[in-house]
């Protein structure tokens, strides 16, 4: 099993506190330029003071300011630059003790990956020498996220690509995969204590989750686009989408050479498990309860709950209380009852990623 990016920080953490034992934490924020959201990512330490956290950059002056300029950021004395601050994040770090902090903006591509974040329990500390060493180890960082970001990009790109030559033109429009990636993320933040995922498993829930469907390119038109009932045989052929789409995932990763992408199985459980059911009537397997990945289980929720919610050609779009309603009525059985509770919870957010991506050809989020 390939070292995640999470142990390779705690690792590099280490090594950082041979030299100086102040540091108290190292910790990742990635951006979402789409969504204007700043999400925590890795973090180096046993606690973590901002598990789960998201604010949009726009809120955040001092962050904007560094990512247009690139430059880093030292605060000598967090307790006294921070005094009058009442963000959470900001009461949060001092909360921790740490009393001093190195900002790093990251880019991928000339554009804003994130921010990485050194915070130490002395004030002061980051000095000329530190400083080199802390932004060598920055950008041995930034490469590894990069890489694994890129390849995940490279592979859905090769999924962009395949699915316009297949003249594949149902609903899995690119809005479609933006949102319920989107929720994806949302419904996994929300039974992560339960089900003990990490912030970094999350992240890589959300940019696995618009390839579920992959299968669907080696499914005819004449089946996929079909806008009658399905005949016995025709509904096998379209179920075997699921088992097509995992074999074409591992020959893609073997023939663009990105066998290095961390959490594959987390692909591979979201493609061949998201039509399965909680009830165990799903397939291709027919597992039930908690047997079925708890990937596979999340995907499948915001697949569904994007369905509901938008216009296709045979109806209207649901409001999302009524849609949330029949999840937990009428198919209740079907559906892990921790995600739909999920969906619960965060019902304002999921409308306002409905309005942020309306149907539109485009680049998937």
């Amino acid at each position: 099993m390939s070292v995640t990016l999470n142990e390779r920080l705690e690792l590099i953490h280490r090594q950082i506190q041979q030299s100086c034992e102040s540091l108290g934490r190292v910790a990742v924020a990635l951006y979402d330029e789409k969504t204007d959201l700043l999400h925590t990512f890795l973090y180096s330490s046993c606690n973590n003071p901002l598990k789960n956290y998201q604010i949009a950059l726009s809120n955040v002056p001092s962050l904007q300011t560094l990512a247009l300029s690139g430059e880093q950021r030292v605060i000598r004395d967090l307790p006294e630059t921070l005094a009058g601050s009442t963000s959470h994040h900001s009461q949060q770090i001092l909360q921790e003790g740490y009393r001093s902090s190195l900002t790093i903006p990251l880019k991928l591509q000339d554009k804003l990956l994130g921010f990485l974040f050194y915070d130490s329990y002395e004030p002061d500390i980051f000095g000329d020498t530190l400083l080199s060493t802390l932004t060598l180890y920055a950008q041995l960082i930034s490469e590894t996220i990069s890489h694994d970001l890129a390849s995940i990009k490279t592979l859905r790109g090769a999924v962009v690509t395949a699915r316009e030559f297949s003249r594949l033109r149902d609903e899995e429009t690119a809005a479609h995969l933006s949102r319920m990636a989107h929720y994806a993320r949302l419904i996994a933040i929300e039974v992560s204590e339960v089900y003990d995922l990490t912030e970094e498993e999350i992240e890589y829930i959300h940019q696995f989750a618009p390839l579920h469907d992959l299968g669907k390119v080696a499914i005819p038109d004449n089946i996929l686009l079909k806008s009658g009932a399905l005949s016995v045989d025709e509904k096998v052929i379209m179920r075997s989408h699921v088992i097509r789409g995992v074999e074409i995932v591992d020959l893609m990763i073997d023939e663009f050479d990105l066998g290095t992408i961390r959490h594959i199985d987390i692909l591979r459980n979201i493609i061949a498990g998201h039509h399965e059911r909680f009830d165990g009537s799903g397939y291709p397997a027919g597992v039930h309860g908690t047997t079925i990945p708890v990937e596979s289980r999340i995907v499948a929720v915001a697949d569904v709950l994007d369905a509901l919610t938008t216009k296709r050609p045979y109806k209207e779009p649901w409001p999302f209380v009524d849609a949330l309603k029949h999840m937990r009525t009428a198919e209740a059985h079907l559906y892990d009852p921790l995600c739909l509770q999920a969906i619960a919870t965060r019902l304002d957010e999921m409308e306002q990623i409905s309005r942020r991506f309306v149907e539109d050809p485009v680049e998937v989020a």
